[in-house]
């Protein structure tokens, strides 16, 4: 699977760097919060919004990985207190059995008479 992964990561970086190559001298105009940036090259955008990107997927993954690591502690405390609680009913003592069973009142009787 990580080799998949890998594949497409370069197919996709070799298709940016053609892609810069190919718009290098490239010029474009952006508007952005009502103002006007003119020759810009579209490399830089290219390489801006890459870079924001970037940024962006690093922050969620920085917070994924610390959910992941709360859980993580949430079920390691919860599998020590299963695991005590198993070990104290393990070490319960055995009840002696009697040879003879108790007779068992039917619901309704009076067992006094």
């Amino acid at each position: 699977m990580w080799i998949f992964r890998y594949f497409i990561a370069a197919v996709l970086i070799i298709a940016l760097l053609g892609f810069a190559i190919e718009n290098a001298h490239q010029t474009v105009e952006i508007n952005i919060a009502n103002k006007s940036y003119q020759h810009i090259r579209l490399i830089y955008i290219v390489y801006m919004a890459f870079c924001l990107g970037l940024v962006f997927w690093f922050v969620i993954s920085i917070v994924q990985y610390f959910r992941m690591m709360k859980q993580l502690s949430e079920q390691r405390k919860k599998n020590r207190i299963l695991t005590q609680e198993i070990t104290n009913l393990r070490n319960l003592p055995l009840e002696e059995i009697e040879e003879k069973p108790e007779e068992v009142s039917e619901p309704g009787e009076d067992s006094d008479g």
